[in-house]
């Protein structure tokens, strides 16, 4: 029998290791990947609604997208930090995490206990978070409201 040459098994390696990633994300055998998304008005607090120009000038923040992946298991935030020192008036703590409602259910998705930590904010560094799409509460062409502390942002529309 011949050896698999090396270079096949890096590929091999990478794959199984891009699985574990993804299934530690979404929480293959945890639970969290089966867990319905909190419909509860609770779930989130009261902000103020503001629209994407405020967000960037008062906050510094740019959202890029809201999109599926994972063949529609995972919502995906990416944004971009245009100023560190107005983005520390959203990400001041470990617990400022961003939150997804999604606005025709009122569903709301949180990224994984696991990935919440402090941001090292970075002037034009760009960040991603990724949350279990609990439910299917998300399909394409679904708005939703970006909630971080008290700051709302709303009519985001989820790409695929």
């Amino acid at each position: 029998p011949t050896r698999p040459r090396p270079r096949r098994r890096r590929v091999l390696f990478a794959a199984v290791g891009a699985t574990v990633v993804v299934a530690g994300i979404v929480g293959v055998g945890s639970g969290v990947g089966r867990r319905r998304a909190s419909t509860s008005p609770a779930a989130v607090g009261p902000s103020t609604v503001v629209d994407e120009r405020v967000v960037q000038d008062r906050y510094g923040v740019r959202v890029d997208l809201v999109g599926l992946t994972a063949l529609g298991g995972l919502v995906q935030l990416r944004f971009t930090v245009l100023d560190a020192d107005k983005a520390a008036a959203l990400f001041h703590s470990d617990d400022d995490v961003p939150t997804l409602v999604v606005e025709p259910s009122g569903a709301v998705l949180r990224p994984p206990r696991s990935m919440a930590h402090k941001l090292t904010l970075l002037n034009g560094a760009s960040y991603f978070m990724l949350y279990a799409n609990a439910s299917n509460a998300v399909r394409s062409g679904t708005d939703v409201s970006l909630v971080i502390n008290d700051v709302r942002l709303e009519h985001l529309t989820v790409r695929s």
